[in-house]
């Protein structure tokens, strides 16, 4: 009987296997579409409210469509705003993946924005579930604002159509630009579980343009713009707007890092206007004393009603006098900002942490009014080259 080379006979079998399997995927790979490939949608922000009323969370989510290279809108990018509600939030947003027909992930979501009644649970509860099962990453920025999350996630911002994206390359371009703090979701968790049990995020107001664009069709639309310039301060029962100045000092104090213009005004209506270059914090406690040294590197902008023969720079005296000056004024806001926090009961400032690196264990939990405060800040003007 002839004998069957079997280990040659198996190897020239899977081979043949394989060139079927890979002229198949040639053939039928170029005739069947992939839903995955063909259409994908990118969530850019989302938006989380609550109604007391109903018990129930309101999500809404703005994604990027992109659509597929066969279809007759190649290379256009539609913005689409989805909205459900849910006893918790995953119920809401597996609702808005059966509406896109899409699974829901917050992978590439830049900016979350919050209602105040929202702000009012439990935040570990609440962010939880976005981080952990839709991978919301911890860089993504936390704002709220005088309408709801729907509203301002639906609103054309300036010359883009989403509003998300607009935040996005503001927030992230520089902290502390005209009193804009930003918050991520990493920053907001470590606050609201540090012993102070206070955050602060961006307040954004919407206002509407006046002179609205007309499209191609001859419509005009509704445009709007963001005001960033207030800053919401809160705990789990108590909130308050801070605007202009004091939200301007109180990013000085706490952003990371501050850049932009801040400018001092005499009696007399003159004014001096800085560029911040560098900031240096050091706050340091004493038991229940805290003290905060500000140390900031600026240069001279601009000057405006000021009766001079020559043209002023920030090596003159006038210019010297106007920093010390200013330095005053944002020691006695500092000074400001910390009795409202305690009349809120609301330790925005994180002094209440920082006694307790200095008391240890012994300090009790609710203690801010027991504390003291004391600011001191310098400017140095650096010459222009």
């Amino acid at each position: 009987m002839k004998k069957i080379n079997i280990p040659s006979y198996l190897m020239r079998t899977k081979w043949f296997l394989i060139l079927l399997a890979v002229l198949a995927l040639i053939i039928f790979g170029r005739t069947v579409n992939s839903p995955a490939l063909t259409k994908t949608a990118i969530v850019l922000g989302a938006g989380l409210d609550y109604s007391e009323e109903d018990g129930e969370f309101i999500v809404t989510t703005q994604s990027v469509l992109m659509a597929s290279s066969s279809s007759d809108s190649a290379g256009q990018t539609t913005y689409n705003t989805y909205t459900s509600t849910g006893k918790t939030i995953a119920e809401a947003l597996d609702d808005i993946s059966r509406k896109m027909g899409l699974t829901v992930s917050l992978a590439h979501c830049n900016v979350l924005f919050m209602s105040q009644s929202v702000l009012k649970l439990d935040h570990m509860q609440l962010v939880y579930p976005l981080t952990g099962m839709y991978s919301l990453p911890e860089h993504a920025i936390l704002v709220t604002g005088d309408k709801s999350p729907r509203e301002m996630l639906a609103v054309k911002i300036g010359t883009t159509s989403s509003a998300p994206y607009f935040l996005q390359l503001a927030l992230t371009n520089k902290e502390g630009t005209n009193g804009m703090i930003r918050t991520n979701v990493k920053d907001f968790l470590a606050r609201s579980l540090s012993r102070s049990k206070s955050a602060v995020i961006p307040y954004i107001t919407l206002k509407k343009l006046p002179d609205q664009p007309i499209t191609g069709e001859g419509e005009q639309k509704d445009n709007y713009e963001f005001d960033l310039s207030s800053t919401l301060v809160f705990n789990h029962d108590k909130a308050q707007v801070l605007a202009n100045r004091q939200a301007e000092t109180l990013s000085l104090y706490l952003a990371n890092e501050t850049f932009g213009a801040i400018n001092y005004t005499s009696d007399k209506g003159e004014r001096v206007e800085f560029r911040i270059l560098n900031k240096n914090v050091d706050s340091k406690a004493k038991g229940r004393s805290i003290t905060a040294e500000i140390e900031l590197s600026v240069e001279l902008l601009d000057v405006q009603f000021i009766n001079s023969d020559k043209v002023l720079t920030g090596a003159d005296p006038e210019i010297r006098e106007a920093a010390n000056k200013l330095g005053k004024e944002i020691e006695q806001t500092l000074t400001q900002l910390f009795e409202l926090s305690k009349e809120l009961n609301i330790d925005f400032l994180g002094l209440q942490a920082k006694a307790y690196q200095s008391v240890g264990r012994h300090l009790e939990q609710d203690c801010l009014k027991t504390l003291s405060f004391s600011p001191k800040v310098s400017l140095t003007v650096k010459e222009t080259a």
